[in-house]
């Protein structure tokens, strides 16, 4: 309990460096998607074990209670091993103490069940609203979002797709005409390429 008390604590990572003051934590991360997770399920005329869909959402990121969070765009360079870590970290954190959760947590990864899509689609959700929410209070650059919203993919979860449809529409009426600037953005280690610097 008191290490996942650390999730309290924890900001967000992407929206610090978006220049969000004062950023959500990841438990409120984790507390918007269960939420998201259950209204969603409401809507779906399938059965959904909500027991599964609360705790793979407020458990999602218990890896991060070790390992912090870590941006988007660390994706390249710590994508191969970064779930694994994150699977151990898990098991070390809850092992003996709720171990129940862990092959949820692998369920959801797998993103093979209606309850794991559901949820992944909540998670993703949660991250393009919280976009247009700060892009609402002007806290921040969420320009890079635009991509997020687009790139979006609700897994089958139609009541999710209509969410998102709009949360694209409110933050282009919050964003306007403002670009994208991609400062800062190079990455010759895993594209052999120069990028703008």
């Amino acid at each position: 309990m008191a290490e996942m008390h650390t999730l309290t604590r924890l900001p967000r990572i992407g929206w610090v460096m978006a220049g969000v003051p004062d950023p959500e934590s990841v438990s409120d991360h984790c507390f918007e998607t269960a939420v998201i997770a259950y209204m969603l399920a409401q809507h779906i005329d399938e059965p959904v074990d909500m027991g599964k869909v609360l705790a793979m959402a407020l458990f999602h990121e218990t890896g991060e209670v070790r390992l912090t969070d870590l941006p988007r765009r660390s994706s390249p360079y710590v994508k191969n091993f970064k779930r694994e870590a994150e699977r151990r970290a898990a098991k070390d954190v809850l092992g003996g103490v709720a171990e129940a959760i862990l092959p949820l947590l692998e369920e959801m990864h797998a993103l093979e069940t209606l309850e794991a899509r559901l949820v992944e689609a909540a998670e993703e959700l949660q991250i393009i609203a919280a976009a247009m929410y700060y892009a609402k209070e002007n806290r921040g650059d969420m320009s890079e979002y635009r991509r997020d919203v687009d790139k979006y993919d609700p897994l089958g979860i139609a009541p999710a797709a209509a969410v998102a449809e709009v949360i694209k529409r409110r933050l282009g009426d919050y964003l306007g005409n403002k670009p994208y600037w991609e400062l800062g953005y190079s990455r010759q280690s895993t594209s052999g390429g120069r990028g703008e610097n």
